[in-house]
């Protein structure tokens, strides 16, 4: 796009789409825009400068603004529906990461699944631990599974989880 004044406002010259994934994250988006953007280059200098293209003026009404990312926007709210949790974790990695605390400890949670539990808890309680991590239930049936997380001050743990008890509660800080 051609500079402007205000930030990502200007003309457009090309653009590709991109699929979001299920499985994706901040992180695999990045690589996959990275990639794009870089090809998308190679492809549209030289037609700018043999003057080839026609720049596609921005719609106002439709743009969007994200702000910085708030520290209390990064926690988990166990209240809201698995689906809900499950983008909310993806959205955050591979930075700043989502968290939750237990027994009053920050964990950050770097992975989840989405499952189809049937079991009805408060939000927040761990109802089941397997190898593969523990599931927890939230606002909905679709809980999470917890795959990979981040106990306060120690390095992430994947598999065969043993940082939680079922009937134990996450809390929300």
């Amino acid at each position: 796009m051609y500079m402007a004044e205000k930030l990502d406002a200007g003309d457009i010259l090309t653009q590709a789409e991109v699929t979001i994934e299920e499985e994706d994250n901040v992180g695999t988006l990045h690589d996959k825009l990275s990639k794009i953007g870089s090809d998308l280059l190679a492809e549209t200098l030289p037609k700018l400068i043999n003057e080839e293209l026609q720049a596609i003026k921005q719609d106002d009404a439709k743009a969007s603004f994200a702000p910085n990312i708030k520290r209390s926007e990064e926690k988990i709210d166990w209240s809201k529906s698995g689906e809900d949790i499950y983008n909310h974790v993806r959205g955050l990695n591979p930075w700043p990461v989502a968290y939750t605390t237990l027994d009053g400890s920050i964990m950050k949670i770097w992975q989840v699944k989405k499952i189809e539990d049937g079991k009805q808890a408060l939000p927040g309680t761990v109802i089941d631990v397997q190898n593969d991590g523990f599931i927890v239930s939230t606002g909905n049936e679709t809980a999470i599974l917890v795959t990979e997380l981040q106990p306060s001050g120690k390095k992430k743990c994947q598999r065969k989880i043993t940082c939680a008890e079922p009937d134990r509660s996450l809390k929300q800080a």
